[in-house]
């Protein structure tokens, strides 16, 4: 197993392939409850930081990602023809990815930015952004909406 999302598989001794990987099903609480599962992973903003900038790295403070709600090249949720489309203040924490590294920056608002990928680092489908609430399509939906009833 990976990951606690990620179940572990026994050998029979039936067979000598592998048995079929198996996970939690998508919206099961994982991490300690700072994450849901969402295809055999545990998609957390803290592991997507530590994932870009090493295992110092922190999500950075709320008010970064309100800067999501500006639709420019720092913070937006989506792009559509092109145009940075702003997120509804509900959705900030399922834009542009804030990540900080070292608290004693003047600019604690970190982000990774790329000319060739403009969706560079957006925030993970599946991550949790609220209690019972997860990012799907860039939105912050309730869990039941996202996976079904689970």
């Amino acid at each position: 197993a990976k990951d606690d999302c990620d179940l572990h598989e026994f050998c029979t001794g039936q067979s000598a392939d592998c048995p079929m990987n198996h996970f939690h099903m998508d919206g099961h609480p994982c991490q300690n409850n700072q994450g849901y599962c969402f295809r055999g992973t545990c998609p957390t903003l803290t592991k997507q930081c530590v994932a870009l900038w090493g295992p110092d790295a922190q999500v950075a403070p709320d008010g970064c990602f309100m800067n999501n709600q500006k639709g420019n090249n720092y913070g937006y949720c989506k792009k559509e023809n092109g145009t940075n489309i702003p997120c509804e203040r509900e959705d900030v924490k399922c834009g542009r990815l804030y990540c900080i590294d070292d608290s004693t920056e003047e600019n604690p608002c970190k982000f990774p930015f790329s000319n060739e990928n403009a969706d560079f680092r957006m925030v993970e489908p599946g991550t949790k952004c609220g209690e019972g609430m997860v990012c799907r399509f860039r939105q912050c939906i309730d869990l039941e909406k996202a996976f079904g009833s689970t």
